[in-house]
């Protein structure tokens, strides 16, 4: 009986080797148990906007020949890409997703710039700066393109200029900068060879045995990390890395063999902070200090607790905005009197035109000229309503007022209140449930910021059909006018 062939050896790509440099764990899932892998939304919304950015780099860099074949058709890449190089260089001197192939490492390359002294080869980020992952990306690029018999000399970054300026429609030129990574590729390219090497050893072997850690959010967040965790037994009940900036001493701790915060020795903990979580967590005591009931008893009314909802975009979308910029598309603002009384105002703009110059006149309809403002963590709010000041000159002074009179209730808790069950963290939905558990998220169809950016994008969308946008406006006016209203409960709250 004839023995069956010998199993053809998979072919690596850059991106699979970055997952097994970041663990080779999440490189044997993605190739051998693909349904471990989980995009999130969001994961979604940063690659669709990488991909939009990329696209419109082409025409940044020049435009030229663009190898269409995609993934699924390697050997056509392969081949479309040699045809393309053969001619002469004056007629193909830039290639996008050019397809070089060497020791059964596949590649594409961003931007691929032939000269009469060699190649540049060029790789799109949609980052602002240059990142240390970044160099390895090109490192193996470059690897694998010199392999194939490419003079390649001069190796770039193009990346995203975040002091851009988007002032005319369809006008981003200035959106991209270059910046000069030969030197940093070079000193990265001896390493190359047996870091292939042992990523081949990996995907030919048996699952890796690895634990859950700090390298399943370095430098990415990696998409297998639900399945990895439900394969490990449940941790402790309060872990120490609920610490918050723990930095290096979770290090420490765990090789001082701490694992559960209620074990670990007081004078081991040097950060106020982090003692207080530690001894409200041994004790199983909220902590409220003695000033809490008086700062919240004297602020005074008519108080107007304002909560803002944003989304960024790499290629800004609407003039006078820069790449990343937080957009305000929706606020909330409950109104308090002296005698209790509430009163509700809203704004939210899923047209898909720009929300700004509606948002900032319905803000400051909604708000009168004294009281404060109370928000949850004033930093963010007041750098928004400074941008909002500097695009629209006519506003800004009423617009910086705003500012000046915030009141931070995230400050007045962090340094005055902690509970265990809050695990460390000071958001609001982590405070809220211990003193107004009534008050839930767990039954809102959008229930957190990052859920209101995804369903911000869906409202938005061409396909989105009309009872598919009022649908999703409801749950996003929702889910602003709970947090608000649960800024008025912790505001009035006191302590028995």
């Amino acid at each position: 009986m004839p023995s069956s062939a010998p199993p053809q050896p998979v072919r690596l790509s850059k991106s699979r080797i970055q997952s097994g440099r970041q663990c080779p764990k999440r490189l044997w899932l993605e190739l051998h148990q693909r349904e471990a892998i989980q995009w999130g939304g969001a994961a979604q919304f940063r690659m669709d906007e990488g991909t939009r950015f990329g696209e419109l780099a082409r025409a940044l860099l020049g435009g030229g020949i663009l190898i269409e074949a995609d993934h699924r058709h390697p050997k056509q890449a392969l081949a479309d890409t040699e045809r393309e190089l053969a001619r002469p260089l004056d007629e193909a001197p830039m290639l996008f997703e050019a397809a070089f192939e060497h020791e059964n490492v596949m590649v594409r390359v961003d931007g691929f710039r032939r000269r009469q002294d060699g190649d540049t080869l060029i790789e799109v980020k949609s980052s602002t700066k240059v990142k240390d992952e970044y160099l390895w990306d090109c490192a193996i690029q470059t690897w694998v393109a010199r392999g194939a018999g490419r003079n390649v000399n001069r190796i770039m970054l193009a990346h995203v200029n975040n002091q851009f300026v988007y002032e005319r429609e369809g006008d981003y030129e200035g959106l991209l900068v270059e910046a000069d990574i030969t030197s940093d590729v070079e000193a990265l390219l001896p390493l190359i060879p047996d870091v292939v090497a042992s990523m081949k050893i990996v995907v030919a072997g048996a699952k890796p045995e690895i634990a859950t850690g700090p390298h399943c959010s370095t430098p990415y967040g990696c998409p297998c990390f639900a399945y990895c965790r439900s394969e490990e037994p449940p941790g402790p009940e309060y872990p120490i890395s609920i610490l918050p900036r723990i930095g290096r001493l979770l290090g420490d701790l765990e090789q001082a063999g701490c694992r559960d915060l209620r074990d670990v020795p007081p004078n081991l903990l040097r950060h106020k902070i982090h003692r207080r979580i530690a001894d409200a967590t041994k004790s199983n005591r909220a902590f409220v200090s003695p000033e809490l009931e008086g700062l919240l008893r004297h602020i005074p009314y008519p108080r107007y607790y304002v909560d803002f909802e944003t989304i960024s975009y790499v290629v800004p979308r609407w003039r006078g905005t820069s790449p990343f910029q937080a957009i305000p598309f929706q606020f909330s603002c409950h109104k308090e009197s002296a005698s209790g009384e509430l009163e509700h105002t809203a704004f939210l703009d899923v047209t898909g035109q720009s929300p700004l110059r509606p948002f900032v006149e319905a803000l400051l309809d909604s708000i009168g000229p004294d009281g404060p403002l109370l928000v949850w963590n004033a930093t963010f709010e007041a750098t928004r309503l400074k941008e909002l000041a500097e695009l629209f000159p006519e506003f800004s002074d009423r617009l910086l007022l705003l500012s000046h009179r915030m009141v931070d209730l995230y400050r007045i808790y962090t340094q005055h209140y902690y509970h265990p069950a809050q695990c460390g963290s000071w958001s609001i939905k982590a405070v809220l449930p211990t003193i107004a558990p009534e008050l839930s998220y767990k039954n809102l169809d959008i229930g957190d910021g990052q859920a209101a950016q995804e369903g911000y994008l869906r409202a938005v969308a061409a396909m989105t059909t009309a009872g598919e946008k009022e649908e999703l406006k409801a749950q996003l006016l929702n889910y602003c006018e709970l947090d608000t209203l649960a800024m008025v409960r912790l505001a009035n709250w006191r302590p028995t």
